[in-house]
């Protein structure tokens, strides 16, 4: 029963506005209690009319405002026949029928048309001597005469053709009984009215009941749900979605909470993210420092207790600790630029540059490479003299970190080779850095660029790089409105694809 009513609620269309569900809801509660109590109010008289005034026939054997209006209906429904039916043998059949029910009552009855008999009781002159007898002489032509003895009607009707006359005696009418009569009626009246007003009452408490709930539904569950809702991001559940689906200011208002909700979720975990890179960043930074300086206080104090008693050994040491001074700048120098790069304090000089140019810059770090025992090859797939609009120096270092990721991490049984290729699109310049390393697993390929992240557990020497450099050439790619991705599979080497906005020149 209960999904019932909700299913006849949920008619209502579920996209309409506030005001339009309030309007509506106003007009129901004027129309809905209108149309019951009409349709009540007309089932009560169909069905007790006819307990209450039968107009029809003759009921009530009194004088009184109910008998009276008996008699006027029933004369009337006789010149009705007579006048209106053409055919001779209906209309004897309905004033028979119609005649018969006055009988029934102790009426005689005399018809007459064009002075011939039409229908009778009893004889005209037997109808006429008991007129005169209840009338006492005082009756005439179309005459309604009620007295102690009885009642006395004579009328006629006219035809296009005939005339007919009425004559109608009931000696057992009485005038006793009025007062009883309209007492009757009243009290009738009384208890119809009571009825009604029952009904009336009743109606309205019905029509409010569903009226409040058709509310309850359509404004009041949705504001509940939404307040559900609300409270539930209130108290940090980020992942409870509010189900209320409108195109209204309701489902609106419900979609703005969770557009908020999945906003402050992505906010917090992306907090969340940023203190953790911080916490490990800070302690990659300790670790990464801690190892060239404890390097360099171990041989200071050698130099200073004279351990190093040679001048072959004070070499070695003060090499040593050089080597990892540059070690400790290169990390201080990275996590500078770094820094400078995440609050935007850099600035780029930006020139158009063509591929032939890169191209070239590239050739001459093969040369360097060589020096490293590394090949290099240049692979260029540019079909025309396109432009790239960078900062040299920017760009350079970019080009250089990753190269020096390469070398680094070049696998030990392989001679190393790095190889550039150049591609030219419609609309960008597709730069790749490939080298034979060891490579990267997948779970670590996509953190990377991350700061100071590093893959392999192999990488963790500071000798091996900061863990800044892939983090600072994400960082000036982006600024220079391109992207960078790595691909790779462990043991087959690291590939380093970079994307930038293509330039066509003049």
């Amino acid at each position: 029963m209960k999904k019932q009513q909700n299913e006849k609620i949920q008619a209502i269309p579920n996209n309409l506005k506030i005001n339009s569900r309030i309007f509506i809801t106003s007009l129901m509660a004027i129309i809905i209690p209108l149309v019951i109590i009409i349709s009540c109010v007309s089932a009560y008289f169909s069905l007790s009319s006819s307990e209450i005034i039968d107009f029809p026939s003759v009921s009530q054997m009194t004088y009184g405002f109910l008998s009276q209006l008996q008699w006027s209906q029933t004369f009337s429904d006789i010149s009705d026949v007579l006048t209106a039916e053409n055919d001779a043998a209906a209309k004897q059949k309905k004033i028979e029928n119609i005649a018969g029910r006055l009988e029934k009552t102790g009426a005689l009855v005399y018809i007459e048309k064009n002075g011939a008999e039409f229908y009778k009781t009893n004889s005209k002159e037997d109808i006429k001597q008991k007129a005169a007898q209840i009338s006492s002489g005082k009756a005439g032509t179309n005459a309604y005469y009620i007295g102690e003895n009885g009642l006395s009607v004579q009328t006629g009707v006219i035809d296009e053709s005939d005339e007919y006359g009425i004559f109608v005696v009931n000696e057992k009418y009485t005038l006793p009984g009025i007062v009883s009569e309209n007492e009757n009626i009243l009290g009738a009246l009384r208890s119809g009215a009571i009825w009604i007003l029952a009904i009336v009452v009743s109606v309205f408490i019905i029509a409010i009941v569903i009226i409040s709930l058709i509310t309850s539904k359509t404004i009041v569950g949705p504001i509940e749900q939404i307040t559900d809702g609300a409270n539930e991001i209130a108290n940090g559940n980020y992942d409870y979605e509010i189900k209320y689906k409108s195109t209204n200011e309701l489902g609106q208002l419900a979609k703005s909470f969770n557009n908020m909700r999945l906003r402050v979720k992505e906010s917090i975990e992306e907090q969340n993210r940023a203190d953790r890179q911080q916490k490990e960043m800070i302690a990659g930074i300790a670790h990464d420092l801690r190892t060239p300086l404890t390097s360099i206080k171990g041989y200071v104090e050698g130099l200073r207790d004279g351990i190093a008693d040679t001048p072959e050994k004070q070499k070695r040491y003060i090499d040593t600790i050089y080597s990892s001074t540059r070690n400790t700048e290169k990390i201080l120098d990275d996590l500078l630029a770094m820094s400078k790069l995440e609050l935007s304090g850099t600035t780029l000089d930006r020139e158009n540059v063509s591929v032939d140019d890169f191209i070239g810059f590239l050739s001459e770090k093969g040369k360097e490479l060589e020096k490293e025992d590394f090949d290099c090859e240049i692979i260029d797939r540019t079909k025309t003299s396109p432009l790239l609009y960078i900062d040299t120096d920017s760009f350079a270092r970019v080009i250089n970190n990753i190269i020096s990721n390469s070398v680094k991490y070049r696998r030990p049984d392989v001679k190393g080779k790095i190889t550039f290729t150049v591609i030219e699109y419609q609309k960008t310049v597709l730069i790749e850095i490939k080298d034979n390393g060891m490579g990267v697993d997948r779970e670590s390929l996509p953190r990377i660029f991350d700061t100071l992240y590093r893959a392999d557990k192999a990488r963790t020497n500071v000798k091996d790089g900061s863990g800044l450099g892939l983090s600072v050439c994400k960082r000036i790619v982006e600024l220079h409105g391109g992207l960078i991705w790595a691909q790779s599979e462990p043991g087959s080497g690291l590939a380093i694809l970079i994307s930038l906005p293509l330039q066509r020149g003049e």
